[in-house]
Order: structure tokens, then sequence, then C-alpha cells
């Protein structure tokens, strides 16, 4: 997948309003069942209120909330891990703290340990292939000098189970804030992140259901 994403779908963000996403096919809830869309442009809620999630019902009219990003961190910053045969880059910047990494590949990604990421602690394919399910972009890998960010995969957005939006396969998003990898990246749903659009985390502690 190009990292210019595919040109027929584009999510451009409102002012204090939804996600406007155009020309999308696929659409998942947080069983993998695809969502029907009755039209080519859909309304995406992301204030967290709406009765009609995922789709915009204009509870953002009413209920007070900001797109504004409300921290200056940018999302370009990385620490680099280096093992043996593989490093592997962290951005927290861009973390959805969806927590894959440390419940399926703990003898790699450890919150216990320091440092709390040790490459060396599986094999290159086993990393590989959980980066893979990093929804966020916050993990990619490097091998020999080159960075891998990005992979092959259908233009889909997911929703995850009380949490965001989890877009694969170069979708455009229309924003000046550019995600470290512009084949994935985790969109905010439930309208408290500090980093929106995208999601951090706070979900979890918001109680956010939906």
């Amino acid at each position: 997948m190009s990292d210019k994403g595919d040109g027929n779908i584009i999510i451009q963000l409102m002012e204090n309003g939804p996600l406007i996403v155009k020309g999308l096919k696929t659409l998942r809830d947080a069983q993998g069942n695809l969502v029907e869309m009755k039209k080519d442009t859909i309304a995406l809620c992301r204030c967290g209120g709406s009765q009609n999630k995922p789709f915009c019902d204009g509870a953002h009219k009413t209920n007070g909330f900001s797109s504004k990003r409300e921290i200056s961190k940018p999302l370009d910053r990385e620490k680099v891990y280096q093992g043996k045969e593989v490093a592997i880059n962290d951005n927290r910047t861009i973390c959805a703290h969806a927590e894959t990494c440390v419940k399926e590949l703990s003898s790699v990604f450890n919150i216990e340990a320091h440092p709390w990421i040790n490459p060396d602690g599986a094999t290159v394919a086993d990393i590989i292939n959980l980066v893979k399910k990093c929804p966020s972009g916050a993990l990619s890998y490097s091998i020999a000098g080159k960075t891998v960010r990005n992979f092959e995969r259908a233009p889909a957005i997911d929703i995850a189970a009380n949490g965001p939006y989890n877009i694969t396969g170069g979708i455009e998003l229309k924003s000046d804030l550019v995600p470290p990898s512009t084949e994935h990246y985790s969109l905010c749903r439930c309208g408290a992140s500090k980093n929106k659009p995208f999601c951090d985390g706070a979900h979890h502690e918001t109680g956010f259901e939906g």
C-alpha cells in the first residue's frame, strides 16, 4: 500500500464535529461484522455522545465537544531499542494504549522491566508480526538501517470495542498533523483524547462505552 493513501477514500475532520468519510467500502464493528453504510459519504461520531454510534447524530452541538489538540508534542518523536538483528522504534506520542504488545509478546514488551522493550526477546518474525498488529502506528521496526512502518492491507476502518477507530490501508487523513504511519493510525472516538484527532488511550480512563 502506498504511503500516499488511496485517493478514492478520505477522512475529513470537522471542527468540533464528526469525521466525514468519503468512499469507504469497509467499516467493521468490534466483532468484525460489516456495518451497513447507506451513503458514499458518512459522518462518524468522535464526541462520544451519539446515540447512533458509530454515526454522528449531532450530539457534538450540545455536549461541548472540542476537537482542539491539547498537547504540543511532535508526532514523529521515537525511541529506538536496538537488538542484535532488529531495532524496535517506539513512539509514545501516537500510542493508543491498545496493549496488544504487552499482552501478546510479553517477552519483548514488559512494562515492569527496564528498558521495557527487549528486541532480543523473541524472533524477528514474531516481532514483525506484533508490530503489524499495533493499531496506532506507535511501533515500527528497522532491519539493516531500513525502517518499516506501512504494510499491505486493504482500506478499512475497524471500530475497537469501547475504543477508537482503527484505520488501515492508507486512507488519507486530511489534516495538518501527519501520523508516523500514513497506512495505519487510530482516531479518537470517545472525545477525551488530548492528542486529537488521534487516540491517546483516554477511553480507558473515562469509561467510554460504544
